[in-house]
């Protein structure tokens, strides 16, 4: 641990930390840099805590809650559904409500001759039966009637991508401009208001923001900060080119909205660092910044065998303390990995198709998600296949073991899908934890990776989502693997490519921005 340097840092992140080991990696380094580092992000469903990584204080809070903006869509909903109840738990209620209508009939149908005698009769007016039963009728079906509407005005209230929306979106942004986020997405109100009492008690020296959601957070603490007197620096750490994002269920509305509140708080931040050379580029063109961002690479720790440290008897909670014994398979059993989030546009299910071309290669997932329709649809077509016994999916295995996890494996794929711009740029973590690991890499040809790949030597490059392709190259690396492997022997090529090397930029970079506190 070196000496104590001036000055706080509080980092902000929109997620719940777990998983995500660029920021973990981030606080932890420059708490062992000197630097006081609390770590804020989102509370998991088990409520807020407290606990730390390395020296770095962790504090995981409750994002609070706003009232829902009124979209044009819903507005419009009204008219076209004049009968819905106000909400969706209202018409439940009154659903409900049926029952106890009937149960009224029933009582006053068969009061007067149910009678015993012990008392004398009650001073009760009501209508005649008949009456009664008619009047149950028109309840009844009202209800209904409008309990139908509630629902189908309630449908139709989704993340829509339609005309609607294209003239909501067309609107705010004309008559707001950048500020139309405010009305097109608020989520990131929601942040600073969970956020902002915390960031204020802790009164940062320097605020690093992590990713598109927290620019607008850090930028408008470090206002109010200067508007007191306080010096406050901010940087801003773009995870992603924020006009790229793959919207998958999201709007055209949404991406315009995250595209104004990034370029609206860009200019007050003091410095720019992301995770690869071409996204630097975008960033610089798109917003006419001044200077092109710094580049961290979002690589792993060194793998120096005997010295791990404290994690050096880190095991999973089966007792694996590497990949291959997780899967229980012998050394000469071929082995291939993955290890990151498991979703459609990753593609893992290119993994597991090339499997029934490989007949003897078993493949380990590390993922995020043990469960959902993906995952479940993966363990199906592994079924339909024949190679159920032949994949292997487990939980995240913590960043700082990673590395020495993977290494008993024979080669690491990546099989991003091609197309989308934010994969087109990405050198993503897992790309530089196999290369740590001193693993062949098999990627799909998106262009940063599969240039890196071919530049380098270590691998080979497949056609994204043909699995037969991925088969073609997985077989060539395994048939000469000590070809690919001899990249790494190159002196000094591990060492670029470790976070040790990176987070000597990170430290560069708050020495210039904190130099004025001595």
């Amino acid at each position: 641990m070196q000496e104590r340097r001036p000055g706080r840092v509080v980092m902000l992140v929109d997620n719940t930390i777990d998983g995500d080991s660029r920021v973990q990696k981030s606080a932890r380094a420059m708490a062992e840099a000197g630097w006081e580092v609390h770590l804020i992000g989102k509370a998991p469903s088990s409520g807020p805590d407290k606990y730390k990584i390395g020296d770095a204080q962790i504090h995981r809070l409750t994002l609070r809650r706003l009232p829902p903006r009124k979209t044009l869509r819903r507005r419009l909903s009204r008219l076209r559904y004049p009968l819905s109840y106000p909400t969706q738990d209202r018409a439940i209620l009154k659903t409900q409500s049926i029952k106890v209508i009937w149960a009224e009939l029933e009582m006053n149908k068969v009061a007067s001759g149910a009678r015993t005698g012990i008392s004398k009769e009650p001073q009760t007016k009501q209508l005649p039966m008949l009456a009664q039963r008619a009047a149950g009728k028109l309840r009844r079906t009202t209800i209904k009637v409008r309990a139908r509407q509630t629902t189908a005005r309630t449908g139709s209230w989704g993340d829509q991508d339609g005309a609607w929306e294209e003239v909501e979106r067309r609107f705010w942004s004309t008559a707001m401009g950048d500020r139309a986020w405010r009305r097109l997405d608020p989520l990131p109100l929601r942040y600073e208001l969970s956020y902002r009492e915390k960031i204020e008690k802790l009164k940062p020296d320097l605020i690093h923001a992590h990713d598109f959601r927290m620019i607008g957070v850090a930028a408008r603490a470090a206002v109010r900060a200067r508007q007191a007197g306080r010096d406050v620096k901010v940087i801003y750490d773009a995870h992603e080119f924020v006009p790229g994002l793959a919207q998958a269920k999201r709007s055209r509305k949404w991406l315009a909205s995250q595209v104004a509140y990034e370029r609206e708080h860009i200019g007050f931040v003091d410095a720019i660092v992301t995770v690869s050379p071409a996204l630097a580029e975008m960033l610089e063109t798109e917003h006419g910044l001044a200077e092109r961002p710094e580049v961290t690479l979002n690589a792993p720790p060194k793998l120096v065998p005997g010295e791990e440290g404290e994690r050096a008897d880190w095991t999973t909670a089966e007792g694996a303390r590497d990949v291959r014994e997780a899967c229980g398979l012998a050394p000469d059993v071929p082995l291939v990995v993955y290890c990151g989030g498991a979703a459609p546009q990753r593609c893992l299910h290119t993994i597991v198709e090339s499997l029934q071309h490989t007949p003897d290669v078993h493949a380990a997932f590390m993922i995020n998600n043990l469960d959902g329709d993906y995952v479940n649809s993966l363990r199906a077509l592994a079924g339909e296949l024949g190679v159920t016994d032949r994949i292997h999916l487990m939980p995240y295995v913590p960043y700082d073991v990673l590395v020495r996890f993977l290494s008993t494996a024979d080669v690491g794929i990546h099989p991003l899908r091609k197309g989308p711009v934010n994969h087109e740029v990405a050198l993503s973590t897992k790309f530089f934890e196999f290369m740590q690991a001193r693993l062949p890499v098999v990627v799909s040809d998106v262009k940063a990776m599969s240039d890196e790949v071919t530049r380098v030597g270590n691998g080979e490059v497949f056609r994204s989502e043909d699995s037969k392709d991925l088969a073609r190259a997985v077989g060539m690396v395994l048939n000469d693997r000590d070809r690919y492997t001899a990249a790494y022997d190159q002196p000094g090529m591990l060492d670029e490519w470790s976070w040790e090397a990176q987070a000597e930029k990170y430290v560069a970079l708050y020495e210039r921005l904190l130099k004025h506190l001595g």
